[in-house]
């Protein structure tokens, strides 16, 4: 095998930039789909609170799995990578996942209460349904889709908006990342 000037082999350096442009956009997915989450979430909560309308639509609006949550992430990846047109943005899912990933093994291998298995506990933890599961995780603080469960989630959704955004510039060639190199096997 031999890599030479015309071949599409990967070298180093383009490796080095898609490593460098999936760090850049997962690092916006993650962070700044949750601070976008928070203030939406935030937004809506007050709203409803103003208008007096408690109860099921508030609880779905605040709740792990609502648009206000994810939301942001896609809106965020099909605005930044409509700029960029970076085609490692669309894999930003994969950092999200193992992120989620390293989350459910954290809280699994943690002190749970007593008489509850690991995986209800993850549940509880990670993805809370009910006000019961609320009740459960406020040991603490419910903090786990807030530092898990959400920034996975974001990562998900940006990696979709960014590659609707690469999808509504047709006329625009994607970024020399040379990403679609990762398919290729130059065997000559």
């Amino acid at each position: 095998m031999s890599v030479g000037p015309g071949d599409d082999a990967f070298t180093g350096g383009e490796l080095t930039n898609v490593l460098k442009r999936l760090v850049e956009h997962t690092a916006i997915a993650m962070a700044g789909g949750v601070i976008c989450s928070m203030l939406v979430g935030l937004s809506i909560d007050g709203i409803l609170c103003a208008l007096g309308l408690e109860g099921m639509v508030r609880r779905l609006a605040s709740a792990w799995y609502g648009p206000a949550v994810w939301w942001p992430g896609l809106v965020l990846g099909f605005f930044v990578n409509r700029r960029m047109l970076h085609r490692a943005a669309c894999i930003v899912w994969l950092p999200g996942l193992l992120w989620l990933a390293r989350g459910i093994l954290t809280v699994a291998t943690s002190w749970g209460p007593v008489g509850m298995s690991s995986m209800t506990h993850v549940r509880v933890e990670l993805f809370p349904m009910t006000h019961s599961d609320y009740d459960a995780c406020a040991v603490s603080e419910c903090f786990g889709p807030l530092v898990w469960t959400w920034p996975a989630l974001n990562a998900v959704t940006y990696s979709i908006g960014a590659a609707l955004g690469i999808l509504s510039q047709p006329d625009r060639p994607p970024a020399d990342d040379h990403f679609a190199n990762l398919t290729t096997l130059s065997l000559k």
